[in-house]
């Protein structure tokens, strides 16, 4: 049961639209009155506003959202296109000359001070690392965020921890609000569990887990809603503290869709003005549904009504009369869709509700993460080495043959003095490069050696 709970917090803890595609989490009838029937096409590279349902310009994007109190960005945490996409935003607002400041999902109050000595340069990459423990409380690799903290240390912009300590949503994951203390409620903001849309899309997104799990269910969903409020009223306070700047939230695009997540605790604990940005993964191939044929079939004839013709005095005489008469015939025709002014291209595109976020931007969806994770957790051990306490399925660790209770003794001939140290040296391995694991397994000693490559889930 330990086990399945860890798991299970693992899973929402990472909570973003990857994990529901199959259920098309983009395409659901909640959040913003006014958009949530109504569809957008997202084209790859084009950026989309929802609320002037056209495209837009990345300078009228930035002018717009420079106005803004607070800019929610949302990611998957291991898409770099995603995480380019906060990166250029950011950039785009100081140097449109606004005061910019952060509000992040992966660290909380605590840490500020030691955020704040990072951002005024006070410290290097690898005590920044370790000062803020980033590789056990976030476990995400580092260098997908390594461009936005150091463009955060070249410009000086404040950073503030948005969320709770990790301790607070495990704890709700295994024994539900009823467990928390007196002493723990009077730290954490207000917890909202009673919006209807909100937990319907917490339902999709943990792919109908309401239904197999309920139990474990009814206890993870307020631990989604403790971050959501608490990145909320984090991002609140830092837009309090800097009235001139805007506050740039980085959070998993779970916390920022439909603006029912973060979104909606700013705009019911505040008067802060505030938008959404969401990078929508674009596949290169649209499966061909019915609709996606009939597009097809009618850029077909839009082409052929387009096709150059000959010189009328270069024809034949029984050509000039046919056209003649087809012109007659046209008369009383109905439009094509060419004469009725649509506009059709072949550029890969994702249908998506309107009211998912204020603004879209299509990104090219990526065969697999760009740095590789490997799927177990280590503990601290007071003997040699480090025990591996979990191999999730369908991962690198678990299809190349390391299992639980193995204790890694070295790693490509290497030992380590700490869980930091070891964890540092794997986030910096790369697909393709071959990696070695001396271990203890049943108080045997065995080496495990193989190259890094993506695992195929969908066999």
């Amino acid at each position: 049961m330990n086990n399945l709970f860890l798991l299970l917090i693992l899973l929402v803890f990472s909570l973003t639209n990857i994990f529901a595609q199959d259920f098309d989490s983009d395409r659901l009838p909640i959040g913003d009155i006014d958009k949530k029937y109504n569809f957008c096409a997202v084209k790859l590279e084009k950026i989309f506003n929802t609320n002037t349902n056209a495209e837009s310009s990345f300078d009228d994007m930035i002018n717009d959202l420079k106005q803004k109190r607070i800019v929610m960005i949302g990611e998957t945490h291991t898409n770099q296109l995603h995480h380019d996409v906060q990166y250029e935003i950011i950039k785009g607002l100081v140097e449109s000359g606004k005061p910019v400041v952060f509000a992040l999902e992966m660290y909380n109050p605590k840490q500020n001070e030691v955020l704040a000595a990072w951002s005024s340069g006070k410290t290097d990459p690898n005590t920044f690392l370790e000062q803020t423990d980033f590789l056990t409380t976030w476990s995400h690799n580092y260098r997908y965020y390594q461009a936005i903290f150091e463009y955060a240390r070249d410009k000086n912009i404040p950073i503030y921890g948005a969320n709770v300590e990790r301790k607070y949503a495990s704890k709700i994951g295994r024994g539900g609000l009823s467990s928390l203390t007196e002493d723990d409620n009077k730290v954490l903001p207000e917890i909202d569990i009673l919006n209807v849309e909100h937990k319907f899309l917490i339902k999709v997104m943990m792919e109908g887990m309401d239904a197999t799990m309920p139990k474990q269910f009814e206890n993870m969903y307020p631990a989604q809603s403790l971050w959501d409020a608490a990145m909320g009223e984090g991002a609140i306070a830092a837009a309090k503290k800097h009235p001139e700047a805007t506050v740039v939230v980085l959070a998993g695009s779970g916390h920022v869709i439909y603006n029912l997540g973060i979104g909606r605790i700013i705009k019911d604990r505040s008067d802060l003005s505030f938008a959404s940005v969401v990078p929508v993964d674009i596949p290169e191939e649209i499966e061909e549904a019915g609709m996606m044929k009939v597009r097809k079939d009618l850029k077909k004839e839009m082409d052929k009504e387009t096709k150059p013709v000959m010189d009328k005095d270069s024809m034949p005489h029984e050509m000039m009369k046919s056209i003649s008469e087809k012109k007659e015939d046209k008369k009383t025709a109905q439009p094509s869709a060419h004469s009725m002014g649509m506009k059709m291209d072949d550029s890969p595109y994702r249908i998506v509700v309107r009211s998912y976020a204020d603004y879209l931007w299509g990104k090219t969806e990526m065969e697999h993460e760009k740095y590789p994770s490997f799927g177990f957790s280590l503990k601290e051990f007071d003997g040699e080495g480090f025990p591996i306490k979990m191999v999730l399925p369908e991962t690198v660790a678990y299809e190349n043959g390391l299992k639980k209770g193995d204790v890694i003794l070295a790693v490509d001939g290497n030992s380590f003095e700490n869980l930091f140290e070891i964890k540092k040296h794997l986030h910096y391995k790369n697909w393709d490069e071959e990696i070695s694991f001396n271990i203890k397994r049943d108080d045997e000693k065995q080496k495990i050696t193989f190259v890094l490559k993506p695992i195929d889930t969908e066999k």
